[in-house]
């Protein structure tokens, strides 16, 4: 049976197994990927952001991992996105594990009020399992770069040729640094990154740019140090006024691979060959301080044909489309609920009232913005009947319903079910019958499946008769079952 839950990044031996999923579910099939390394990203899952939360998530048979997630959202800008990298090892496809991780992003999203899924896909070929997965859940593909490569140490030849037909650069200066930015150049430099943020295409991506100041700078480069090493070029004007920059990441323990990130001329100063020779200041840097890295990495938009024609000229050749995709889902509350068999297979279920009549449910309830499934539904179980749960259940159900009138305030809900096997108990949780009523509960009743059958009123999920009788019969499902209404 598969299990999803949040894993602690300061558990070596879980953290590696995690990590080991990810990475063998996002390299497999391609030829140069570039992953975050295993000590970058424990290290960065350890000390944590102001700025961004990540959380890994793993998925479990039995001890074992078997998927990977990691779930990002922006915690000052970007409010309404969370990204999400769902790695499965091929071994371990085909069965459901995608699915599972899938559902819980899909409820933590949730939980934290945010609608719109952001995900990137380095695409060797088609078709392509990741994203034909991707098509499934709805992802849309809204912006498509060039994932390109040039083999190192960098040809001393092609450099020689470049060298001398990019000329001498007159009236402006380079100024190199490796590592964080000299004090200098700070404001300089935090326009500049302000400038790429605004130019660099980014399709029909969903991306709220914010202007980047000295102290965003700083601290950020704080961070990035210790991962990575900074190799940076900017170009000045004679008067000294800044003209643009580029920009490599060297990882401090990756031994394959380098990343070429921004490189921006700024509109006013282009056409006089300014990105060659920004470019070819920063190879310099690079051979100073490469250890045994065996490829450049940069990516390029497809509509960026001024720079695709740079990246040809210095030998870079496309090993994969980079894809962004997104998803804006609808608003929905979600719910942790509770399908309680006692010994005899009694089913107990709370009756709601409404202008349309009762309705029989599953006790539970919604989720508050802090909690795990497990632990809201603790909670909403002792509140709501009185039952303490002293084992985690299993997850058997995964319901998403988008209509009116199922919670205020939002375009439907989800409903996450969770199989509880307990003696018959009287139930009364810690809620008195006003504050019950409050909330819309008129009564509990245990059921058997006989009775649930004869029923001729409604109930919630409406085919629960039939599920539980699944339930009886099989047991719980390897993966939580996709419900509608």
């Amino acid at each position: 049976m598969i299990t999803v839950r949040e894993i602690d990044p300061a558990d070596p031996a879980l953290f590696d197994a995690w990590y080991d999923a990810l990475h063998a579910g996002a390299v497999e099939g391609r030829e140069a990927a570039v992953i975050e390394g295993r000590d970058a990203l424990g290290g960065s899952l350890r000390r944590g952001s102001p700025v961004k939360a990540r959380v890994p998530v793993a998925a479990f048979d039995g001890d074992r991992v078997v998927g990977a997630l990691l779930f990002e959202y922006r915690l000052t800008d970007n409010l309404d996105s969370v990204s999400v990298e769902i790695d499965v090892p091929p071994q371990e496809r085909r069965r459901g594990v995608g699915t599972a991780l899938w559902q819980w992003a899909v409820t933590r999203a949730a939980q934290l009020g945010r609608t719109v899924f952001q995900t990137e896909l380095g695409v060797p070929s088609e078709p392509y399992s990741g994203a034909e997965f991707a098509a499934r859940l709805g992802f849309v593909v809204e912006h498509v770069e060039d994932h390109l490569v040039v083999p190192l140490p960098y040809d001393e030849e092609r450099l020689a040729g470049l060298r001398e037909s990019a000329g001498v650069l007159e009236g402006y200066t380079l100024t190199s640094w490796a590592g964080v930015c000299p004090p200098e150049h700070l404001q300089a430099y935090a326009d500049l990154h302000t400038a790429m943020d605004n130019d660099v295409p980014t399709g029909g991506m969903t991306r709220e740019t914010v202007p980047w100041t000295v102290e965003k700078l700083e601290a950020s480069e704080q961070r990035t140090d210790r991962s990575y090493l900074a190799l940076v070029t900017m170009v000045h004007t004679e008067a000294g006024e800044p003209a643009g920059y580029t920009l490599m990441y060297l990882p401090r323990t990756n031994p394959n691979d380098v990343q070429q990130d921004d490189t921006l001329v700024l509109r006013e100063h282009r056409g006089h060959n300014l990105g060659t020779h920004l470019k070819l200041a920063n190879l310099d840097q690079l051979a100073k301080h490469r250890v045994s890295q065996r490829y450049l990495h940069t990516w390029t938009a497809l509509s960026n044909t001024a720079m695709q024609k740079v990246n040809a000229r210095f030998g870079f050749y496309t090993v994969e489309q980079n894809q962004e995709l997104e998803l804006t889902r609808p608003k929905l509350r979600p719910a942790a609920r509770g399908v309680i068999l006692d010994g005899e297979d009694r089913l107990l279920l709370v009756r709601f009232e409404f202008s349309s009549g009762p309705l029989w449910a599953t006790p539970g309830g919604g989720l508050e913005a802090s909690e795990s499934l497990l632990e809201g539904l603790r909670r909403e179980l002792t509140e709501e009947v009185g039952l303490a749960l002293t084992e985690d259940p299993p997850h058997v159900w995964h319901q998403e319903i988008v209509a009116d009138g199922h919670a205020d305030g939002f375009e439907g809900v989800i409903n996450d079910y969770f199989l509880i096997r307990a003696d018959a108990f009287e139930a009364g949780g810690t809620m008195s019958a006003a504050e019950l009523v409050a909330e819309n509960v008129h009564g509990h009743r245990w059921w058997t499946l006989d009775e649930l059958r004869a029923h001729e009123g409604r109930f919630a999920p409406s085919n629960l008769p039939d599920l539980v009788a699944d339930l009886l019969r099989s047991g719980p499902p390897a993966v939580p079952l996709t419900l509608g209404l």
